[in-house]
């Protein structure tokens, strides 16, 4: 494990983060083009049915989008070259159970072939290893984790 492993991950998740915003981008741009080409038919409920559809999809897609971009944005607030002592926010952390990056929510996204957990300080495992140190051991839902290394 090097440095240049979290870099690749940190680059991979800013790139994950960015293709979602650009997908719901397209997403509410063809909604709003649906909306503006639907025309009023003799079934005038039918019409009103059909708007109110599309602006809900629209609604649910903008805020999507504005929990992406918080997310990017907490992302690039990490420095994914500096190598932490005890667990925090950007910190890559190997256990006996797996590597996990203490970012945002993304959940499992593979680097190169190596799997990782992507995920908040906030999940009940970020709140379990925050703070700790390489050699802590902590029991986490009836399993032993032990802290190997940090960067």
């Amino acid at each position: 494990m090097s440095n240049s492993d979290k870099i690749a991950l940190h680059q991979t998740c800013q790139n994950l983060l960015t293709d979602k915003i650009n997908t719901l981008n397209r997403n509410i741009k063809d909604a709003q083009q649906a909306a503006s080409e639907d025309t009023k038919s003799s079934a005038g409920d039918k019409f009103e049915t059909s708007r109110e559809m599309i602006k809900q999809e629209i609604d649910k897609q903008v805020g999507l989008l504005g929990k992406t971009e918080k997310m990017l944005s907490l992302l690039t607030q990490i420095n994914p070259e500096s190598k932490p002592d005890q667990v925090g926010l950007g910190s890559l952390v190997k256990t006996n159970e797996g590597m996990y990056f203490f970012s945002v929510s993304l959940g499992k996204v593979s680097v190169e072939g190596k799997p990782y957990f992507v995920i908040s300080l906030a999940s009940p495992i970020g709140k379990e290893l925050f703070g700790k140190r390489v050699g802590d051991k902590l029991e986490f839902m009836g399993r032993e984790i032990l802290v190997e290394g940090i960067w």
